[in-house]
């Protein structure tokens, strides 16, 4: 029979036990194992390139933001001199209404001088000339005679001149 080197171990059994396993493993090797590595090495060339990728997209992206910022700088800087020129216009036209405004104010106030001089230069001639009907009234009263001619006026009005009468 065979030779056996314990009673636990047969040696053509251990044989055939050997010789399975080895058709087992280039079986499972070709069937299974190349497939599954094929796998793995293109799932681990995909995890590299995703990794590429997004490194890639990483760094684009910082880039965008660089130049997104220095944009916004930019446009902040714009906005402030924008700011800057309105105010400037708007001291501009504050100080153009109110210079504007006082020289109107000053132009009221001249025409109302001149207004109220003409007025009472009216009303002196009124005065006045209610002074000479009265004064010639009262000196035909008192010479009971009609003096009211226009030579009398003449030389009533004179008289109130001379005497400085309005």
């Amino acid at each position: 029979m065979f030779p056996v080197i314990s009673e636990f171990i047969h040696i053509p059994t251990f044989i055939y036990t050997a010789i399975n396993l080895c058709v087992l493993y280039l079986i499972l090797k070709k069937l299974l194992f190349k497939p599954v590595w094929e796998f793995m090495e293109k799932r681990k060339n995909a995890i590299r390139e995703s990794m590429e990728k997004a490194e890639k997209e990483k760094s684009e992206a910082l880039e965008l933001k660089g130049k997104y910022d220095s944009e916004l700088k930019e446009a902040y800087v714009k906005a402030q001199k924008i700011l800057k020129e309105a105010e400037e216009k708007a001291k501009q036209e504050y100080e153009r209404i109110i210079r504007d405004a006082k020289n109107e104010a000053e132009a009221l106030k001249i025409k109302a001088e001149e207004d109220i001089e003409r007025e009472k230069e009216k009303v002196l001639k009124e005065i006045r000339n209610e002074i000479v009907s009265l004064a010639l009234e009262a000196a035909s009263k008192v010479l009971e005679a009609n003096m009211d001619t226009e030579e009398n006026r003449r030389l009533v009005n004179n008289f109130i001149d001379e005497q400085g009468v309005a």
